[in-house]
């Protein structure tokens, strides 16, 4: 082989090398874009036993349906709100805030035209029995010098003048005197009848023996003893004494009969004069149960008073002579003795059917956020009937709450009032139940 034979051969060797080089080049690039056989193998196997695990999830894996509302929770005996019934200052404020106050303790008295004392005074004398006879005691009990301002005078007035008009009744005495009169008459009647009963024996007895005499002279007359005259001279006798007797008689019957009207006299004066009395009494207790109300009516405007007993607790009202707008809240009185706790929910109308008593509830307390605190466990006490319109529709759900321990057993200290959620619990349903109650509609349109 000479020397210009010698590239040429190396020229061969490269290029076969770079061929080999190429063909193991695509061989690779062709490996990269098929599927592994593995994939093709276990993928499909996997992706089943996935979809198995799911269903077996699905069907065996239950859940609460939960209606969430909001809720107040309070105690059975929930603080009072006592609020101002109308606009003005306030005159004076007897306690402070943390006091300790019973039920009927005046806290506070708004401005008014009257006399808060002469007002007590009097509604406690009205409370208590006197005895009245003159009006010289009446004026010292009940004095006409009271400021009670134009809310109660009236009152006032028409129950003093009532007394007045009692007590005037019962110093005359008009009753008494006719009464005594009719009573002296009827004695003085009853003499008479006495009187003209014994005439009527007398007449009677008379009239007995002369028609006795009579008959034996008219058998005397028919055997003719005695002439016709005698007989005549002793029929008029006997016709003297019958006519004597039918007198006295009508006499007596006419006195019985005056008797009787005398006695109707002195009824009807007697229930004349228990009549005025009675109804002089009627419009005397009358007036004053008007005072009464009327008092009791100025105290719900313009004092203050504690419904209960408890604590004291103040709002946007601190000192006297504080303008106050009517409705506005001024003091709220908690009480010592906590009751159990209740809370009260609104339960949107959607699902609502699906209420029961009974129902287990998670109460979230803003005071106290859940995620630190934990829960409060209560259950469904009642339902309303109908739900309540407005603005936030829906029903109203009482809740039992058990006690104050929290799913994290801290115990809250109860603040008489706590806003939140309540999570009702409902009925359980696994997740594919969630899924099929999607397309029950379907089959159930078919029917039709």
């Amino acid at each position: 082989m000479s020397e210009r034979g010698l590239p040429q051969v190396n020229k061969k060797s490269t290029l076969k090398s770079a061929i080999i080089k190429n063909f193991n080049k695509y061989k690779n690039d062709n490996n990269l874009q098929r599927e592994p056989g593995w994939i093709l193998r276990n993928g499909t196997k996997l992706t089943f036993i996935f979809f198995v695990l799911l269903l077996i999830f699905a069907f065996s894996f239950p859940f609460n349906e939960v209606i969430k509302g909001e809720v107040i929770v309070t105690s059975q005996n929930p603080p009072v709100h006592i609020n101002a019934k109308t606009e003005g200052k306030i005159l004076a404020m007897n306690f402070q805030p943390g006091d300790l106050v019973l039920k009927g303790d005046i806290l506070g008295e708004l401005e008014n035209d009257s006399n808060t004392e002469d007002i007590l005074n009097l509604k406690a004398k009205l409370d208590t029995l006197f005895n009245i006879n003159s009006l010289k005691v009446l004026s010292e009990i009940y004095p006409s010098q009271l400021i009670l301002g134009n809310d109660l005078q009236l009152y006032y007035n028409a129950f003093l003048s009532n007394y007045h008009q009692l007590l005037l009744d019962a110093s005359i005495n008009d009753e008494i005197v006719y009464d005594h009169q009719i009573k002296q008459e009827l004695l003085n009647q009853f003499h008479s009848i006495d009187n003209k009963k014994a005439e009527l024996f007398l007449a009677n007895r008379n009239l007995e023996v002369s028609k006795a005499n009579y008959k034996r002279f008219q058998e005397l007359y028919s055997k003719g003893v005695i002439s016709q005259v005698d007989l005549e001279n002793i029929e008029k006798d006997f016709l003297m004494e019958q006519r004597q007797f039918h007198f006295l008689n009508q006499q007596y019957n006419q006195l019985i009969l005056e008797n009787k009207g005398i006695h109707t006299k002195l009824q009807l004066t007697t229930n004349s004069s228990l009549r005025t009395k009675r109804n002089l009494e009627i419009d005397l207790l009358l007036s004053q149960q008007n005072l009464i109300n009327a008092i009791q009516k100025w105290e719900d405007t313009y004092l203050l008073k504690s419904p209960i007993d408890g604590r004291l607790s103040y709002f946007e009202v601190w000192g006297e002579y504080q303008n106050v707008e009517k409705g506005e809240l001024i003091y709220s009185v908690v009480p010592q003795i906590q009751q159990n706790l209740i809370g009260k929910c609104i339960i949107p109308i959607r699902n609502a059917g699906k209420l029961k008593k009974g129902q287990k509830v998670n109460l979230k307390l803003e005071n106290y956020p859940y995620y630190e605190w934990g829960m409060l466990r209560a259950k469904v006490g009642s339902i309303s009937e109908v739900p309540k319109g407005g603005n936030n529709p829906g029903y109203i759900v009482y809740l039992i709450v058990e006690n104050q321990k929290t799913s994290y057993g801290k115990e809250l200290e109860f603040y008489q009032e706590l806003n939140g959620t309540a999570e009702i619990l409902l009925k359980e349903v696994t997740l594919i139940e969630r899924i099929f109650y999607q397309f029950r509609h379907l089959w159930s349109n078919r029917d039709f």
